[in-house]
């Protein structure tokens, strides 16, 4: 009988052992959070809008927008064809494409075919998780088995265009993909951007290729 129980006795602390390891892994994932590399150049479609009635540079920042989004974070390029609402404005079509590198931002009226030159005076805006941003947790979306794995995340000193604020990022478990990227600050107030249909790469490799006949903006455009 001593014999039986001496040779169950190390079975038991490796039970022991392993279970102070899953919960010494779980606390260092609640508190760092699940490894998320996003896709560094994808396309999909984009739904963003602005609830709140705030004024920004003497221009309304109340929008709603949708359209086909495609972006680069390596070459820092982003181009957009969307349909939007400014305010109580008719909807209008635009081509947005934005080059950060040079610092250039080409945005073509679809109705009108006017295309304007614009310079970009504000950061690359990514839709990585930002370094010091926290891991909140997982939800689930759908039902089984209809259903999606979220990580969601919180940076509560982001910058984006209107300054510094806090970001809320949503992405997929499997493939650490975008859905939501969230952004608030008293400047320009809550902007909301959801992605969707979103595949990885480039379809068209000449999407980054500026428009020919634009002319610089106006002052104060």
């Amino acid at each position: 009988r001593a014999c039986s129980s001496t040779a169950h006795f190390p079975a038991a602390m490796l039970k022991i052992a392993l279970a102070a390891l899953a919960v010494t892994l779980a606390l260092v994932v609640a508190q760092t959070g699940p490894t998320c590399n996003m896709p560094q150049i994808f396309e999909g479609r984009i739904v963003s809008f602005d609830p709140n009635r705030r004024v920004y540079h003497n221009h309304t920042s109340h929008y709603r927008a949708f359209g086909r989004y495609t972006y680069d974070g390596v070459g820092q390029r982003k181009r957009i064809f969307e349909q939007a609402r400014f305010g109580s404005e008719q909807n209008q079509r635009f081509d947005i494409l934005e080059l950060y590198n040079q610092r250039q931002a080409y945005v073509t009226n679809l109705g009108t075919r006017e295309c304007f030159i614009h310079t970009i005076t504000w950061p690359f805006n990514r839709h990585d998780i930002p370094n010091g941003a926290h891991f909140e947790g997982y939800e689930t979306l759908g039902s089984y088995p209809d259903f999606v794995t979220l990580s969601q995340w919180v940076s509560p000193n982001s910058i984006g265009r209107g300054g510094n604020g806090t970001r809320y990022l949503t992405f997929t478990h499997h493939g650490c993909v975008p859905v939501r990227d969230d952004f608030f600050n008293n400047a320009t107030g809550f902007t909301y951007e959801e992605f969707s249909d979103v595949t990885l790469g480039l379809h068209d490799p000449n999407v980054f290729i500026p428009p020919q006949g634009c002319k610089p903006a106006p002052p104060h455009f």
